[in-house]
């Protein structure tokens, strides 16, 4: 598809689509720029798409709303404005772009083979005249007209503007009820059943069920703005009362959605062209109704109102934290800037190994890099050498170019991290001043839904809200639902940095049960729009994918690591066109990143997990093909409770195991149990790393070995054994890391 829409755009000159949906027939959505075409039983071929295509094509270019509007309101028949329409449409398009001119010759003819008009076994002279000239525009060989009747044909390959498509079907209709006498018993007995079905039904039947099929089709495709009226019952256009004004206030409301291959409204009409009403059937007979329908998103563009500011937050908590307060407050608040302070001075050795494991790592990497050459300058100290040894030239080790680094992560601020708050954050203080130590820009943003003026993802959206720089566009996924709160940044001063690590920290020791509270003060809550809310994980990954290029682009990085650090399964993120859900068991989703020209769809099939795990993956797919040099980190805080148990089915659902293989989930519970952390590659991320809980960050590793005085030998190495073990469990973590970012 995405081959289809290069060529559709280049067609068209506009940004449209090409997609395929449970739909009756080829059409183009006017309102969302989307060209759609159905899902079949069996797969047309090449040639049959690229005459849809064109056809549409020619509709997005020359085709208006108000021309619908217009038909319905003048009571033209729909089958003679479509036959008149598709003649004038497609010989613009074929006269603009010479080279589609074999799609239409090619397309038409395997249509005809397979009999999508309704010919077989049947006279052409038996058809009226609206079938004859349809059937001659689309290619048909030898189609009798009389001299009066080619008249007609010569009008409608005249045909340059929308108003006289109107008038010579008008025109044509007339000309057929004064000549019906003309058409003969043969032709009104066609008319009657050339498109019937085996039961015998009807003209009107048949009408009456496209007009259902084409109403269920407009259903699934338009905006909000659909009428709820569509499935009372049409009246007879003689004996239209101001009720059935109604419904064709209805009829041009959902018309107006599509400018479709089948124009839907017009008047009631005993000698519709059945020729065309033959193929709209033969597209609904081809149409596989058995499968799931699909559901085309983009990728939005978001802009800076997504992100509150630092100093925003700061303000935000200075005030709230330095209003009167009571003793026990005020002793809270002092308490814990004290254990910040000793927390930092506990963590010096942590930051210094994290920085020593990372210019090593880098260090060797230049070397395995490097390479040597000669220079032409005498070794002076290798000219005594001149009469054994030829090489007496200095030579250079050349290094290649240092990568300049960047790190930013995305924090998970929802209620179910409140137990891990407190340990999490003091692992994110010793990764914050890592990157102070080695100089490297970074951003550290908190996900939340639950920021003052930010509606729930469950909530209408208002246009205030709106966090998309194109708001218009139906087609956007919808991240208007939550903020980025950035919680630290390079760019702060020293005191910002100190003031926010200590802001926060309140707010962990709150959320976590703060247990000194009688001693060190009774815990405060967080400012009104801090409190801890859902989880939109997969809200924060499309917002990455403007924030990321834009952080690389303004500090000069080559190389950047992003993290996303949650306890949880992110909610899943929404198309904008009515809030319709993209994630549903009976819908294949196809998300599309226009910047990397990339489209990723789901696969429902295997994941149990589909409406917010299933689109995570995508979304990181799409986000490292938007940013190309990145590594995709994740920290999966996989236990439930104080006690950090991670469940089975946790594990069997990120390794990607089925539920008969015990033995493998056994391995990687011993692997857990002993390592503390699982290492994933199958979630999107390049390393995904899941934890029982976060492990104390200021846990001292250095104090040496605990053994009493007198030891022996077999105490000394078990005590030895259990101290290299304990180190090695410490720092695993921050080992695979430092790792990645090197």
């Amino acid at each position: 598809m995405s081959k289809k829409s290069i060529i559709a755009k280049l067609l068209s000159e506009e940004d449209i689509s090409v997609v395929q949906k449970k739909t009756k027939t080829a059409a183009f959505n006017v309102e969302n720029r989307e060209l759609i075409l159905p899902l079949w039983k069996e797969e047309m071929s090449k040639d049959i798409s690229d005459l849809f295509i064109c056809h549409e094509i020619g509709h997005a270019l020359y085709t208006s709303k108000d021309m619908l509007d217009k038909m319905i309101d003048r009571k033209l028949d729909k089958s003679y404005v479509n036959i008149i329409e598709d003649a004038r449409i497609e010989k613009m398009v074929q006269d603009k772009y010479l080279g589609t001119r074999s799609c239409f010759t090619k397309g038409y003819n395997e249509l005809l083979s397979k009999d999508f008009f309704g010919l077989k076994g049947k006279d052409l002279n038996d058809f009226n005249l609206a079938d004859r000239i349809n059937l001659h525009f689309k290619g048909v060989d030898n189609v009798p007209f009389s001299s009066v009747e080619q008249t007609w044909v010569d009008k409608v390959a005249k045909v340059k503007t929308e108003d006289e498509v109107l008038d010579l079907a008008q025109e044509l209709m007339n000309f057929t009820n004064e000549n019906e006498e003309s058409q003969g018993e043969n032709q009104e007995q066609q008319s009657q059943s050339s498109v019937g079905s085996d039961e015998g039904e009807s003209l009107e039947d048949l009408r009456n069920d496209a007009k259902k099929i084409e109403d269920t089709t407009y259903d699934d495709n338009q905006s909000s703005g659909s009428n709820d009226e569509g499935d009372e019952g049409e009246e007879e256009v003689e004996t239209q009362s101001s009720s059935s004004q109604d419904t064709d206030e209805e009829e041009k409301t959902e018309a107006g959605q599509d400018a479709s291959s089948g124009f839907q409204g017009g008047s009631e009409y005993k000698h519709s062209a059945t020729t065309d009403l033959s193929f709209d059937k033969s597209l609904d007979d081809a149409m596989d109704k058995d499968a799931k329908d699909r559901v085309y998103a983009t990728i939005p563009k978001v802009n800076n109102k997504v992100v509150v500011d630092y100093k925003s937050v700061l303000e935000q908590c200075k005030k709230h934290y330095s209003v009167d307060k009571k003793y026990s407050e005020s002793k809270f608040i002092t308490s814990t800037k004290s254990e910040i302070t000793k927390f930092q001075m506990d963590s010096k050795k942590v930051v210094s190994y994290m920085v020593k494991e990372f210019e090593m790592k880098k260090s060797a990497d230049l070397y395995k890099r490097a390479t040597v050459s000669k220079t032409g300058t005498l070794n002076m100290g290798a000219l005594h050498t001149y009469k054994f040894n030829e090489d007496l030239f200095a030579k250079v080790t050349s290094m290649p170019g240092a990568t300049n680094h960047g790190l930013v992560m995305f924090f998970d601020w929802s209620g179910s991290m409140q137990y891990n708050l407190s340990q999490t954050l003091k692992q994110l203080y010793n990764l914050v001043w890592f990157c102070d130590r080695v100089k490297i820009p970074y951003r550290v943003y908190a996900f939340s839904d639950a920021y003052e003026g930010t509606p729930s993802y469950s909530r209408v959206v208002s246009e205030e809200t709106l966090v998309t720089q194109n708001p218009d566009n139906k087609s956007d996924l919808d991240v208007s639902g939550f903020r980025l709160i950035e919680m630290f940044s390079d760019k702060m001063k020293k005191s910002e940095t100190s003031d926010a690590m200590h802001y926060w920290f309140m707010m962990g020791e709150y959320y976590g049960g703060y247990r000194n509270w009688k001693d060190n003060g009774y815990p405060m809550g967080p400012p009104k729009n801090l409190q801890l809310g859902g989880t939109p994980l997969n809200h924060a990954i499309v917002a990455a994918m403007s924030i990321i290029p834009s952080f690389k682009t303004k500090n000069g990085i080559q190389k950047v690591n992003t993290v996303f650090l949650t306890d949880g399964v992110s909610h899943a993120v929404t198309r904008k066109i009515s809030g319709e859900d993209i994630n549903g068991y009976n819908k294949d989703s196809y998300i599309t990143d226009k910047v990397s020209n990339t489209t990723i769809t789901s696969d429902t099939k295997n994941s149990r997990y589909y409406s917010g795990e299933k689109q995570t993956t995508i979304l990181l797919q799409l986000l490292k093909k938007r940013v190309p040099d990145m590594n995709v980190l994740g920290f999966f805080v996989a236990g439930s409770g104080k006690a950090g148990i991670v469940r089975r089915e946790i594990i069997q659902e990120k390794m990607g195991l089925n539920w008969s293989d015990m033995d493998t989930l056994k391995k990687y519970q011993k692997e857990l149990r002993t390592n503390k952390v699982l290492v994933c590659k199958t979630q999107g991320y390049d390393e995904y790393y899941i934890l029982p809980s976060i492990p104390r960050a200021d846990e001292n590793d250095e104090e040496g070995i605990q053994v009493k005085e007198n030891a022996k030998t077999g105490e000394l190495k078990r005590a030895f054994a259990k101290f290299s073990k304990s180190k090695i469990l410490n720092r695993q973590l921050l080992n695979k890391f430092i790792g990645q970012v090197a």
